[in-house]
């Protein structure tokens, strides 16, 4: 039976709420899931493509807003605010916000360390968007059910955690996390993965060069760094099979793109359309199927709405890989 774009559509959504809940049971939430992965979890991604996604699942957006007041100081609330302009950004189809800047606010305000519930009570009229306002009041309506615990650091899909548990909830444990994955990059590139502002790295770069940490390329135009000794580092910091690497803000933007753009009507009666619209995405599953490996065709070896049943199959796959 071939795939329709209303069918993918609800496939896809239920394989992407499935993924949130098995990353938050990874981190403490109460759930039937396994509290692993094979890959290393990012706090602030997930955070911000459940806000995302919440109003489709008001469990899961319920669940994660205990998770993170009971657990806030796990949260780097300025990291979690770059990652989420990314969201708050036009999508390529129909110009469409992948999330609100003013939901963003919402949650951002509701995680500061001094906020609290009775501000968050504001006159609905002021908000016109529906949307806006079903996230404030499921925030303002807000109430702990001790359905969490406190998240296994030493798990390591929790790598990201136990770093930061060393170096603070700043920049220094997120470049760590990307060297000791063997990753390396110039200033710039490192900034986009990790989202911090590059002048910020470049001092920290700049001062573990000069304390034997990092290692520096100088025969590229911009300096290249790496991890020193990296396996005598995963040794000292006793990382056992250490999981994989992944940037989850890409791959989260790509999926939730696609959860969106499929809640067009036009999209789920055309098939030529919505395969149309996946090409314009082609490069960022080309991304998640390298992650995952994920066999992928590639768009130009299918024509016209050929290419549809392909990259819907293909992309389930990936979520399906995500999810062990």
């Amino acid at each position: 039976m071939k795939m329709s774009p209303i069918k993918f559509r609800n496939e896809l959504l239920d394989h992407l709420l499935n993924l949130h809940w098995k990353q938050w049971s990874a981190f403490g939430v109460s759930s039937h899931l396994t509290r692993n992965s094979n890959y290393i979890l990012d706090l602030e991604a997930l955070t911000v493509s459940t806000i995302a996604l919440g109003l489709r699942d008001k469990r899961l957006a319920h669940i994660t807003l205990e998770w993170l007041q009971v657990n806030r100081q796990w949260l780097n609330l300025h990291r979690m605010k770059r990652i989420g302009k990314l969201f708050t950004k036009y999508e390529t189809y129909k110009q469409m916000s992948l999330l609100d800047s003013d939901v963003m606010d919402v949650y951002q305000n509701f995680l500061k360390p001094s906020s609290s519930l009775s501000a968050l009570n504001k006159d609905y009229e002021n908000y016109p968007s529906d949307s806006v306002n079903e996230h404030i009041n499921l925030v303002s309506n807000f109430k702990a059910r001790g359905t969490v615990v406190d998240p296994d650091i030493n798990s390591n899909c929790l790598l990201q955690l136990f770093l930061r548990s060393i170096f603070g909830i700043d920049a220094r444990a997120e470049m760590f996390l990307y060297f000791i994955c063997g990753r390396r990059g110039n200033s710039n590139y490192i900034s986009s993965e990790i989202h911090f502002a590059q002048r910020n790295l470049l001092k920290i770069l700049n001062n573990w060069a000069d304390a034997g940490i990092i290692e520096e390329n100088l025969e590229v135009s911009s300096p290249d760094y790496g991890l020193k000794n990296h396996l005598s580092w995963i040794q000292a910091l006793g990382i056992d099979n250490p999981s994989i690497y992944v940037n989850w803000s890409r791959i989260f933007l790509f999926l939730d793109r696609l959860v969106l753009g499929l809640e067009n009507l036009q999209l789920q009666n055309d098939n030529y359309l919505a395969s149309s619209f996946f090409r314009d995405l082609a490069q960022d599953i080309r991304y998640a199927a390298s992650v995952t490996q994920v066999d992928l065709p590639h768009e130009k070896s299918l024509h016209g709405q050929a290419y549809f049943e392909p990259f819907a199959k293909c992309v389930l796959q990936i979520i399906d890989k995500l999810s062990q």
